[in-house]
């Protein structure tokens, strides 16, 4: 049966010196939630920075084996006592590096409480002061839609309109009492744009056969790449900042399920660790995709069921155990063109009350059929966004 709950919601998005271990944890998380959302066929864009920092909103509350589950999912060890403050540095650090030269990563949180609902001192102070998200008392009892209309449009603002409605028509109810909201935006200038005039139609290999006219852009430049017996990597560099977007594309082009299913935290360290400046004759598609997602089942079955159950355990937030997760959605959108790339996600997660080296040579990457991709830091490794592309 399932529990009565009433309603805290989350959107969190993309975030001093970050402990070591967060980021490899994070990223095990990246590749974890990639293999999930994978599954059957079409585009693939999501922030797995984004979903990881929501949760890890809600974690500040959890406690007990609730917070144990949500912390190994996230790859990280509870109790954690620096983990929240090191997620705020690594957000810190993101922002001082990537907004220069006309590119601009931004974030932004919010704590909406329906009002006169109790919330820990604690708890508020870590929100408000760690995750930087200002107190908005909004009447979720008697007037959901509007306060649900007034976090959509919070979100719409700080996405530059890329996510206009995270919450849908009656997703938010009379039983709503919190609210926890975070959004992440990317803009990026290719470090070497594309000529407009170079862009033209070719074919796209299609999956399972057929081929699509596409829109392909191409130069022939110096760019990071790397390549293993069944993988080309290409990383794109945006203009002035340590950002990067990177093409994984198999040598077959019936490949994309051999490559998902070697994807691991560590084959990417290693695959991205390789890489050498070399000159490429480029085609890349220009693309745009979005994907919306219910996480619900998806993060139970990543291995914490705890918290969308009975059992849950969120008493850091009011004291009581009597909130457990019921919903988490997200949804994600990417624009890769000439000039650069636009990226934007965020997550929503509602709660309620319980009842390689080679010489030199001119090196060809076309990619004309399915390909993983990925936005990432590269001084700290966090991947920020990732996809894949099977249909332009």
């Amino acid at each position: 049966m399932a529990p009565k709950c009433f309603a805290l919601s989350l959107l969190l998005a993309g975030a001093l010196r970050a402990d070591p271990g967060t980021v490899p944890g994070l990223n095990q998380f990246a590749v974890a939630s990639y293999h999930e959302l994978a599954h059957g066929s079409g585009n693939l864009i999501y922030s797995p920075f984004n979903i990881a920092a929501s949760l890890s909103m809600a974690l500040a509350g959890a406690r007990g084996e609730t917070a144990t589950e949500m912390a190994k999912v996230l790859g990280q060890i509870y109790p954690g006592s620096a983990y929240d403050a090191s997620l705020a540095s690594l957000v810190e650090q993101l922002a001082q590096a990537a907004n220069t030269s006309g590119n601009e990563l931004s974030t932004a949180n919010g704590l909406w409480m329906q009002r006169g609902f109790p919330v820990l001192s604690d708890f508020r102070g870590i929100i408000q002061d760690t995750y930087r998200a200002p107190l908005t008392p909004l009447d979720f009892a008697a007037n959901p839609e509007q306060a649900r209309e007034q976090i959509n449009s919070w979100t719409s603002q700080h996405t530059r309109n890329r996510i206009r409605e995270l919450f849908g028509p009656g997703s938010l109810d009379g039983q709503t009492r919190l609210v926890l909201t975070s959004a992440i935006y990317f803009y990026g200038k290719w470090q070497s744009a594309f000529r407009p005039a170079s862009t033209r139609p070719a074919p796209f290999q299609l999956e399972g056969g057929g081929t699509a006219q596409v829109n392909f852009m191409n130069q022939t430049s110096r760019f990071g790449y790397g390549e293993t017996p069944a993988l080309q990597i290409l990383e794109m560099r945006y203009g002035g900042i340590p950002l990067v977007f990177d093409v994984l594309l198999p040598k077959q082009t019936n490949g994309l399920a051999d490559l998902e299913r070697s994807l691991s935290a560590e084959n990417l360290a290693t695959w991205f660790g390789s890489l050498q400046d070399r000159t490429v004759v480029t085609a890349i598609p220009k693309f745009r995709a979005e994907s919306e997602f219910s996480l619900r089942d998806t993060l139970a079955k990543m291995g914490m069921p705890r918290a969308f159950s009975d059992a849950a355990d969120f008493s850091g937030i009011d004291d009581r155990r009597d909130l457990c997760i019921s919903a988490v959605v997200h949804k994600a959108f990417v624009d890769v063109s000439e000039s650069g790339t636009e990226a934007a996600a965020a997550t929503g997660t509602t709660m309620t009350l319980i009842a390689m080296a080679s010489p030199p040579r001119e090196t060809v990457f076309r990619a004309d059929h399915p390909f993983v991709f990925v936005i990432r830091d590269t001084r700290s490794g966090a991947i920020l966004f990732a996809g894949r592309l099977v249909k332009p």
